[in-house]
Protein backbone atom coordinates (compact mmCIF):
# COMPACT_ATOMS: atom_id res chain seq x y z
CA UNK A 1 0.00 0.00 0.00
CA UNK A 2 1.26 3.46 -0.88
CA UNK A 3 -0.12 6.43 1.00
CA UNK A 4 -0.25 10.06 -0.09
CA UNK A 5 0.16 12.80 2.49
CA UNK A 6 -1.21 16.20 1.53
CA UNK A 7 0.05 19.32 3.28
CA UNK A 8 -1.54 22.69 2.48
CA UNK A 9 0.66 25.47 3.81
CA UNK A 10 0.73 29.23 4.17
CA UNK A 11 3.30 31.22 6.16
CA UNK A 12 4.23 28.15 8.17
CA UNK A 13 7.99 28.51 8.50
CA UNK A 14 7.80 28.26 12.31
CA UNK A 15 6.24 24.80 12.18
CA UNK A 16 6.58 23.14 8.78
CA UNK A 17 10.11 21.79 9.27
CA UNK A 18 8.95 19.58 12.13
CA UNK A 19 5.93 18.42 10.12
CA UNK A 20 8.07 17.38 7.15
CA UNK A 21 10.75 15.83 9.36
CA UNK A 22 8.07 13.66 10.98
CA UNK A 23 7.20 12.32 7.51
CA UNK A 24 10.83 11.67 6.61
CA UNK A 25 11.30 9.66 9.84
CA UNK A 26 8.59 7.15 8.92
CA UNK A 27 9.91 3.60 8.68
CA UNK A 28 8.71 0.64 6.64
CA UNK A 29 6.28 2.82 4.70
CA UNK A 30 5.86 3.80 1.07
CA UNK A 31 4.59 7.36 0.82
CA UNK A 32 4.42 10.49 -1.31
CA UNK A 33 4.21 13.92 0.31
CA UNK A 34 2.43 16.62 -1.70
CA UNK A 35 2.89 20.17 -0.40
CA UNK A 36 1.09 23.19 -1.84
CA UNK A 37 2.21 26.63 -0.69
CA UNK A 38 -0.56 29.22 -0.88
CA UNK A 39 1.55 32.34 -1.40
CA UNK A 40 3.73 32.45 1.71
CA UNK A 41 5.97 35.46 2.31
CA UNK A 42 7.72 34.36 5.50
CA UNK A 43 10.47 32.17 4.05
CA UNK A 44 8.35 29.03 3.66
CA UNK A 45 8.77 28.97 -0.13
CA UNK A 46 12.52 29.34 0.10
CA UNK A 47 12.64 26.42 2.53
CA UNK A 48 10.43 24.25 0.33
CA UNK A 49 12.58 24.96 -2.71
CA UNK A 50 15.56 23.42 -0.88
CA UNK A 51 13.85 20.04 -0.41
CA UNK A 52 15.42 17.38 -2.61
CA UNK A 53 13.75 14.11 -1.57
CA UNK A 54 12.14 12.58 -4.69
CA UNK A 55 9.16 11.45 -2.62
CA UNK A 56 8.23 15.08 -1.95
CA UNK A 57 6.35 17.11 -4.56
CA UNK A 58 6.11 20.87 -4.01
CA UNK A 59 3.59 23.16 -5.70
CA UNK A 60 3.83 26.96 -5.43
CA UNK A 61 0.50 28.66 -6.02
CA UNK A 62 0.66 31.95 -7.99
CA UNK A 63 -2.28 33.32 -5.98
CA UNK A 64 -3.88 32.49 -2.66
CA UNK A 65 -6.54 29.78 -2.98
CA UNK A 66 -7.58 29.62 0.66
CA UNK A 67 -7.25 26.48 2.75
CA UNK A 68 -10.02 24.54 1.01
CA UNK A 69 -9.12 25.67 -2.49
CA UNK A 70 -5.59 24.57 -1.72
CA UNK A 71 -6.82 21.19 -0.45
CA UNK A 72 -8.90 20.72 -3.60
CA UNK A 73 -5.81 21.42 -5.69
CA UNK A 74 -3.77 18.88 -3.73
CA UNK A 75 -6.41 16.17 -4.09
CA UNK A 76 -6.49 16.79 -7.83
CA UNK A 77 -2.83 15.70 -7.84
CA UNK A 78 -3.16 12.61 -5.64
CA UNK A 79 -2.63 9.30 -7.44
CA UNK A 80 -2.98 6.83 -4.55
CA UNK A 81 -6.07 5.12 -3.16
CA UNK A 82 -5.65 6.54 0.35
CA UNK A 83 -4.56 9.95 1.62
CA UNK A 84 -3.66 11.38 5.02
CA UNK A 85 -4.06 15.11 5.63
CA UNK A 86 -1.21 16.66 7.62
CA UNK A 87 -1.42 20.38 8.34
CA UNK A 88 1.77 22.43 8.37
CA UNK A 89 1.72 22.94 12.13
CA UNK A 90 1.08 19.30 13.11
CA UNK A 91 3.34 16.25 12.95
CA UNK A 92 3.25 12.45 13.05
CA UNK A 93 3.36 11.25 16.64
CA UNK A 94 5.68 8.28 16.03
CA UNK A 95 7.92 6.84 13.35
CA UNK A 96 5.33 4.17 12.54
CA UNK A 97 2.29 6.44 12.18
CA UNK A 98 1.92 5.69 8.47
CA UNK A 99 2.09 1.97 9.22
CA UNK A 100 -0.75 2.39 11.70
CA UNK A 101 -2.83 4.29 9.16
CA UNK A 102 -2.23 1.66 6.51
CA UNK A 103 -3.01 -1.18 8.93
CA UNK A 104 -6.33 0.48 9.76
CA UNK A 105 -7.27 0.78 6.09
CA UNK A 106 -6.38 -2.86 5.41
CA UNK A 107 -9.19 -4.08 7.66
CA UNK A 108 -11.89 -1.71 6.32
CA UNK A 109 -14.49 -2.66 3.76
CA UNK A 110 -14.58 -0.77 0.49
CA UNK A 111 -17.49 1.42 1.49
CA UNK A 112 -15.70 3.33 4.27
CA UNK A 113 -15.13 6.91 3.08
CA UNK A 114 -12.84 8.31 5.80
CA UNK A 115 -11.35 7.49 9.19
CA UNK A 116 -11.19 9.91 12.09
CA UNK A 117 -8.02 9.00 14.02
CA UNK A 118 -6.89 10.27 17.46
CA UNK A 119 -10.37 9.89 18.96
CA UNK A 120 -9.22 9.76 22.58
CA UNK A 121 -11.31 10.08 25.72
CA UNK A 122 -9.16 12.62 27.58
CA UNK A 123 -11.48 15.60 27.49
CA UNK A 124 -12.80 17.92 30.20
CA UNK A 125 -16.01 18.63 28.26
CA UNK A 126 -18.92 16.43 29.33
CA UNK A 127 -20.40 16.62 25.83
CA UNK A 128 -17.12 15.46 24.29
CA UNK A 129 -16.96 12.63 26.82
CA UNK A 130 -20.48 11.61 25.78
CA UNK A 131 -19.33 11.67 22.15
CA UNK A 132 -16.56 9.21 22.95
CA UNK A 133 -19.05 6.96 24.79
CA UNK A 134 -21.85 6.80 22.23
CA UNK A 135 -20.20 7.02 18.82
CA UNK A 136 -19.98 3.58 17.19
CA UNK A 137 -16.78 2.43 15.49
CA UNK A 138 -18.61 2.74 12.16
CA UNK A 139 -21.08 5.58 11.63
CA UNK A 140 -23.76 4.75 9.07
CA UNK A 141 -25.28 7.41 6.78
CA UNK A 142 -28.73 7.17 8.39
CA UNK A 143 -27.25 8.28 11.75
CA UNK A 144 -24.52 10.63 10.58
CA UNK A 145 -26.53 13.88 10.44
CA UNK A 146 -27.73 13.44 14.03
CA UNK A 147 -24.22 12.82 15.34
CA UNK A 148 -22.88 15.86 13.49
CA UNK A 149 -25.75 18.02 14.76
CA UNK A 150 -25.18 16.97 18.36
CA UNK A 151 -21.38 16.89 18.44
CA UNK A 152 -20.38 19.38 15.73
CA UNK A 153 -17.40 18.74 13.46
CA UNK A 154 -16.46 15.32 14.86
CA UNK A 155 -13.22 14.92 12.85
CA UNK A 156 -11.96 18.16 14.42
CA UNK A 157 -8.58 19.17 13.06
CA UNK A 158 -7.95 18.22 9.43
CA UNK A 159 -4.83 16.29 10.48
CA UNK A 160 -7.01 13.74 12.27
CA UNK A 161 -8.42 12.45 8.99
CA UNK A 162 -7.36 9.82 6.49
CA UNK A 163 -9.64 9.21 3.52
CA UNK A 164 -10.19 7.41 0.27
CA UNK A 165 -8.67 9.88 -2.15
CA UNK A 166 -11.51 9.57 -4.66
CA UNK A 167 -14.21 10.82 -2.30
CA UNK A 168 -13.14 14.46 -2.59
CA UNK A 169 -14.06 14.56 -6.27
CA UNK A 170 -16.83 11.97 -5.92
CA UNK A 171 -18.76 14.01 -3.35
CA UNK A 172 -18.18 17.45 -4.82
CA UNK A 173 -14.90 18.80 -3.37
CA UNK A 174 -14.45 21.09 -0.35
CA UNK A 175 -16.70 24.15 -0.52
CA UNK A 176 -14.41 27.16 -1.00
CA UNK A 177 -17.32 29.50 -0.18
CA UNK A 178 -17.00 28.34 3.42
CA UNK A 179 -13.40 29.38 4.23
CA UNK A 180 -13.82 28.81 7.97
CA UNK A 181 -16.17 25.81 8.03
CA UNK A 182 -15.56 23.96 4.77
CA UNK A 183 -14.26 20.86 6.55
CA UNK A 184 -17.36 20.54 8.77
CA UNK A 185 -19.60 20.90 5.72
CA UNK A 186 -17.60 18.38 3.68
CA UNK A 187 -17.37 15.63 6.32
CA UNK A 188 -21.07 15.93 7.14
CA UNK A 189 -21.96 15.90 3.41
CA UNK A 190 -19.92 12.76 2.85
CA UNK A 191 -21.20 11.16 6.07
CA UNK A 192 -24.83 11.25 4.98
CA UNK A 193 -23.89 9.33 1.80
CA UNK A 194 -21.22 6.85 2.94
CA UNK A 195 -20.16 5.17 6.22
CA UNK A 196 -17.10 6.43 8.06
CA UNK A 197 -14.95 5.15 10.89
CA UNK A 198 -13.81 6.25 14.33
CA UNK A 199 -10.38 5.13 15.56
CA UNK A 200 -8.71 5.77 18.91
CA UNK A 201 -5.29 5.07 17.36
CA UNK A 202 -3.02 8.08 17.81
CA UNK A 203 -1.12 8.92 14.63
CA UNK A 204 -0.70 12.71 14.70
CA UNK A 205 0.16 15.34 17.29
CA UNK A 206 -2.16 18.31 16.72
CA UNK A 207 -0.58 21.49 17.99
CA UNK A 208 -2.36 24.26 19.84
CA UNK A 209 -0.72 27.67 19.38
CA UNK A 210 -1.71 31.36 19.08
CA UNK A 211 -1.31 31.38 15.27
CA UNK A 212 -3.73 28.56 14.49
CA UNK A 213 -6.85 29.32 12.50
CA UNK A 214 -9.32 28.50 15.28
CA UNK A 215 -7.87 31.38 17.34
CA UNK A 216 -7.47 33.94 14.55
CA UNK A 217 -10.35 33.50 12.10
CA UNK A 218 -13.42 34.05 14.30
CA UNK A 219 -12.70 37.19 16.29
CA UNK A 220 -15.87 38.99 15.22
CA UNK A 221 -18.09 36.02 14.51
CA UNK A 222 -16.88 35.40 10.96
CA UNK A 223 -17.45 31.67 11.41
CA UNK A 224 -21.04 31.91 12.59
CA UNK A 225 -22.83 32.53 9.28
CA UNK A 226 -21.10 29.52 7.75
CA UNK A 227 -21.72 27.37 10.83
CA UNK A 228 -25.40 28.32 10.76
CA UNK A 229 -25.82 27.24 7.15
CA UNK A 230 -24.39 23.80 7.97
CA UNK A 231 -26.55 23.39 11.07
CA UNK A 232 -29.62 24.45 9.09
CA UNK A 233 -28.97 21.70 6.52
CA UNK A 234 -28.52 19.12 9.29
CA UNK A 235 -31.70 20.33 11.03
CA UNK A 236 -33.82 20.21 7.86
CA UNK A 237 -32.59 16.69 7.08
CA UNK A 238 -33.34 15.50 10.62
CA UNK A 239 -36.86 17.00 10.59
CA UNK A 240 -37.57 15.28 7.27
CA UNK A 241 -36.42 11.97 8.75
CA UNK A 242 -38.89 12.29 11.63
CA UNK A 243 -36.94 13.85 14.49
CA UNK A 244 -38.75 16.18 16.88
CA UNK A 245 -38.49 19.86 15.94
CA UNK A 246 -38.76 20.91 19.59
CA UNK A 247 -35.97 18.58 20.71
CA UNK A 248 -33.70 19.80 17.91
CA UNK A 249 -34.51 23.47 18.59
CA UNK A 250 -34.03 23.06 22.33
CA UNK A 251 -30.61 21.52 21.79
CA UNK A 252 -29.66 24.04 19.10
CA UNK A 253 -30.47 26.91 21.45
CA UNK A 254 -28.51 25.36 24.31
CA UNK A 255 -25.46 24.14 22.44
CA UNK A 256 -25.00 26.76 19.74
CA UNK A 257 -26.90 30.00 20.44
CA UNK A 258 -26.38 30.13 24.21
CA UNK A 259 -22.77 29.03 23.99
CA UNK A 260 -21.84 31.69 21.45
CA UNK A 261 -23.81 34.39 23.26
CA UNK A 262 -21.86 33.57 26.39
CA UNK A 263 -18.58 33.67 24.47
CA UNK A 264 -19.61 37.01 22.98
CA UNK A 265 -20.40 38.52 26.38
CA UNK A 266 -17.03 37.36 27.71
CA UNK A 267 -15.31 38.99 24.76
CA UNK A 268 -17.30 42.18 25.32
CA UNK A 269 -15.95 42.39 28.87
CA UNK A 270 -12.41 42.40 27.46
CA UNK A 271 -12.85 44.40 24.25
CA UNK A 272 -15.86 46.62 25.11
CA UNK A 273 -17.39 45.51 21.81
CA UNK A 274 -20.71 43.69 21.44
CA UNK A 275 -20.04 42.76 17.81
CA UNK A 276 -19.81 39.02 18.50
CA UNK A 277 -23.08 39.01 20.45
CA UNK A 278 -24.83 40.96 17.68
CA UNK A 279 -23.57 38.53 15.02
CA UNK A 280 -24.71 35.58 17.15
CA UNK A 281 -28.20 37.05 17.53
CA UNK A 282 -28.41 37.90 13.82
CA UNK A 283 -27.27 34.50 12.55
CA UNK A 284 -27.70 31.65 15.03
CA UNK A 285 -30.40 33.42 17.04
CA UNK A 286 -32.78 33.73 14.08
CA UNK A 287 -32.21 30.26 12.64
CA UNK A 288 -34.90 27.60 12.25
CA UNK A 289 -32.98 25.14 14.43
CA UNK A 290 -33.32 27.22 17.62
CA UNK A 291 -35.97 28.83 19.82
CA UNK A 292 -36.63 32.53 19.28
CA UNK A 293 -37.43 35.60 21.35
CA UNK A 294 -37.90 35.42 25.13
CA UNK A 295 -37.75 31.60 25.12
CA UNK A 296 -34.24 31.70 23.72
CA UNK A 297 -33.00 34.21 26.29
CA UNK A 298 -34.77 32.43 29.14
CA UNK A 299 -33.01 29.20 28.23
CA UNK A 300 -29.73 31.13 28.01
CA UNK A 301 -30.19 32.37 31.58
CA UNK A 302 -31.44 29.09 33.05
CA UNK A 303 -28.60 27.13 31.46
CA UNK A 304 -25.97 29.65 32.63
CA UNK A 305 -24.96 30.47 29.08
CA UNK A 306 -25.33 26.94 27.76
CA UNK A 307 -23.26 25.35 30.51
CA UNK A 308 -26.11 23.30 31.98
CA UNK A 309 -28.39 20.82 30.26
CA UNK A 310 -26.43 20.14 27.07
CA UNK A 311 -25.58 16.54 27.91
CA UNK A 312 -29.09 15.58 29.02
CA UNK A 313 -30.53 17.28 25.94
CA UNK A 314 -28.04 15.43 23.73
CA UNK A 315 -29.04 12.10 25.30
CA UNK A 316 -32.71 12.98 24.71
CA UNK A 317 -31.99 13.59 21.03
CA UNK A 318 -29.85 10.49 20.61
CA UNK A 319 -32.60 8.27 22.01
CA UNK A 320 -34.65 9.17 18.94
CA UNK A 321 -32.01 7.65 16.67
Amino acid sequence: MKLSIVMPCYNGIKYIRLAIDSVLRQRNADWTLLISDDGSNDGTREYLNQLSDPRIKVFLQPKNLGIFGNLNFLFSKVETTFTQILCQDDFFSSDDSIEKIEDEWKIQNEGIAFIRFNHSSDSKSRLEKLEKEVLPDTVNPKDSDLYFYVFGCIPGNLSNVSLRSQIVEQYGWFNTKLPYAGDFEFWSRVGRQAPWRISTTKVVNVRSHPDQASFTLNKRGELLTQLSSILDTLYQNLVRSGHSRLALQWFGTLCYVSMHRYAGLRRAMKTKSMDYVRVTNRTLGRAKYCLHGPSSWLLFVLSLGGKLGKVSSAKWLLKQK
